[in-house]
């Protein structure tokens, strides 16, 4: 008997393991995508919040610094009222006042609701704390500009129920060198950057620094 020499015929590629590694590949390709979109979706939003807690940040310290500012104000003989309306081209820092018919000053109303943002009203004191730009290495993050505020004479600040006699105190209640008045603070602040506005208002007790039509003497602060 002759034995043959069986050889063994090659076998057809399919390209089975080719389709099962590519199909694996796009799968892999698809996660690692909607895992960087995830990964970004988060940082901005966790970047949206930072920006947003630096602009309220700022604008508090705004209102802050505003109170500051009244705190700090006092009278002496010499240079009258500290902080007199605002009349006309005033060249020094004055206090807004409602209008007669009750509406506030045009500029004061745009500061207040304006949804751009918009400087301090004329005649205003700056906020004097270096919080926006190139700060100190010890600070965590500075904010895109310096916050502003603009201050309101909204009348005297009365005990409850008394009312508001047309600005006028009750002299058997109230002695001229006890009179306060209430003054309205609104601070406006940018965050990291120009796209987040934060408005923070402030309604501040001190001693009459505006009304006063004889001046008390002096006065250690509100």
């Amino acid at each position: 008997m002759t034995l043959c020499n069986a050889k063994s015929l090659p076998r057809r590629q399919v390209g089975a393991v080719l389709f099962v590694a590519l199909v694996f590949l796009i799968l892999l390709t698809l996660l690692a995508l909607t895992a960087t979109g995830t990964s970004i979706l988060q940082e901005k939003m966790t970047g949206n919040l930072r920006n947003r807690q630096l602009g309220l940040m700022g604008a508090e310290s705004g209102a802050r610094g505003g109170e500051q500012y009244l705190w700090q104000l006092s009278f002496d003989h010499t240079t009258g009222q500290p902080l007199p309306p605002c009349a006309g081209n005033s060249a020094s820092a004055c206090v807004y006042r409602p209008l007669p018919e009750g509406g506030l000053d045009a500029s004061i109303q745009t500061f207040r609701t304006s949804k751009n943002w918009v400087t301090a009203p004329p005649n205003q004191p700056g906020y004097t704390k270096v919080i926006s730009g190139n700060i100190e290495a010890s600070q965590t993050a500075g904010i895109a500009a310096q916050p502003v505020f603009a201050i309101e004479n909204l009348g005297p600040d009365v005990p409850l129920g008394s009312g508001k006699q047309d600005g006028i105190y009750d002299p058997e209640t109230t002695t001229l060198a006890g009179k306060h008045e209430f003054y309205r603070i609104t601070s406006r602040s940018q965050g990291g950057s120009s796209a987040v506005q934060r408005i923070v208002e402030s309604v501040y007790s001190a001693i009459d620094l505006t009304n006063t039509g004889t001046n008390p003497g002096s006065a250690s602060g509100p």
